[in-house]
């Protein structure tokens, strides 16, 4: 697949843009790139809003770009759509040069359907006559036999059949957003634009939606470029993402590498939760975690990590430690008592095999009423839940604050020397304040050079 980065703010960040693009080329074999965007400049007259962008889709593929409001991605969406010029490089579609400085071909003349982020459907035409807005109408029976064919296949693939004769006004957003996507369709479109169809809409309709749209798109082997600012959307729903800032192309990758292997701490920060500590870098030592190059002395104590780019700092160097808080593994430091009563000494010796907590049997009927709850520290974590990496040792700290959010919560715990970090806990483990507890790392973090 032909990916290319341009440069960023910071040289180092091009740079590690380029070796990560060259190891994914020599680890697996190239994809065909059924759109291909290279070196595309825009401007608004002297002002350069994108700036040397470079990234191949293939075909039958969802592409998200990602970024904050005034990045340029929509100004990017605009130029493929054809609805602005391109004062550099260029678009293709297929074999199709379909935008460069000397070609601009007419938006209507590109093969490509748009669904915009308000629908925009026309309120004096029925959702029937919406859906089949772009199709030929034919003079003969057979020409609109095959249309009106056409727009009953397409109402039934959004869901819609029920609702073909009703006017625009009787929908309800999510039902509008799936008009204009068969609308788009309806023309069997060599690639689609999606302009955050998705942000007009309630947050459950949203998620909801957002899903059943993916899964449509792939069922069609639709190729499609979807513009978004919502992280959870963009990983959740895009085989590959690129993530922009000031007009430039930052980083391009599966959800999985952009999220988990971000070429900079901005890109790190923006696409997910951080936990960023200060470090410097001690080498790689007698042993070192597999997937890291070395490690760093921190307030975790020394962790193994990988250096951003795979080039190891030299020894000593201050760095920035960054891991996302899922990365970061909670477990009991101390004896709690969980019922009230008095506490008496276990009639038996407590086993010290990794698990669960153990209950302990009361030395007396009197006390039976008692439970007391043995809770062991884990040197490792049990499989399904992540292994700490080897070398890890545990740091004790403090729970102060659990921001709950149902299905998990992020728990702030403060270690020895005051930091507090931040770690994502699944809701039926999690501690309470005031808990003491002890911090393991389940998997290498990343060290950044300081700016």
């Amino acid at each position: 697949m032909n990916t290319r980065t341009s440069e960023g703010p910071a040289e180092r960040e091009a740079a590690s843009v380029a070796r990560n693009a060259a190891a994914r080329a020599v680890a697996a074999p190239p994809a065909a790139d059924w759109v291909t965007i290279d070196g595309l400049e825009v401007s608004y007259g002297d002002t350069t809003v994108l700036e040397g962008v470079s990234f191949g889709i293939p075909r039958g593929s969802l592409v998200a770009v990602l970024g904050p409001s005034g990045c340029g991605k929509t100004t990017l969406l605009r130029a493929v759509a054809g609805l602005l010029p391109a004062s550099a490089g260029t678009i293709r579609v297929g074999t199709r040069v379909v935008s460069s400085a000397s070609v601009q071909l007419a938006p209507e003349k590109r093969g490509m359907g748009w669904v915009p982020q308000d629908a925009s459907l026309f309120p004096h035409l029925s959702v029937g006559e919406n859906i089949g807005f772009g199709l030929p109408r034919g003079g003969r029976t057979g020409g609109k036999a095959a249309r009106a064919a056409r727009i009953v296949d397409l109402a039934e693939l959004v869901g819609l059949t029920g609702l073909v004769d009703r006017s625009p006004a009787q929908l309800s957003g999510g039902q509008a957003q799936r008009v204009s996507l068969a609308r788009a369709l309806a023309a069997r479109p060599d690639l689609m634009l999606l302009d955050e169809p998705f942000a007009a809409l309630d947050p459950l309709l949203r998620a909801a939606l957002r899903i059943e749209v993916a899964a449509l798109l792939r069922d069609q082997n639709s190729t499609s470029l979807l513009v978004t600012h919502d992280q959870e959307e963009a990983l959740s729903l895009a085989d590959y993402v690129a993530v922009m800032r000031g007009g430039r192309l930052l980083q391009w990758g599966t959800p999985a590498e952009v999220y988990e292997h971000p070429v900079s701490r901005w890109v790190a920060g923006f696409v997910g939760d951080t936990v960023e500590l200060d470090g410097r870098w001690v080498g790689a030592g007698t042993a070192v975690a597999a997937a890291a190059t070395g490690r760093v002395e921190c307030a975790l104590g020394v962790v193994p990590a990988r250096a951003f780019d795979g080039a190891a700092p030299v020894d000593g160097a201050a760095v920035r430690l960054m891991l996302r808080p899922e990365w970061l593994h909670l477990s009991p430091a101390i004896t709690r008592v969980i019922a009230p009563g008095p506490v008496q000494q276990p009639a038996r010796p407590v086993s010290t095999a990794e698990g669960a907590a153990t209950p302990i049997a009361p030395a007396s009927a009197a006390a039976a009423s008692v439970t007391l709850v043995q809770s062991r520290p884990r040197a490792r974590q049990l499989p399904g839940l992540g292994l700490a990496p080897a070398g890890t040792e545990p740091v004790v700290a403090l729970v102060t604050d659990i921001a709950y959010a149902g299905h998990d919560a992020l728990v702030s715990v403060e270690v020895a020397d005051g930091t507090v970090i931040r770690a994502r806990v699944a809701a039926p483990d999690l501690p309470q304040r005031g808990d003491r507890v002890r911090v393991s790392i389940r998997r290498p973090a990343l060290a950044y050079p300081l700016d």
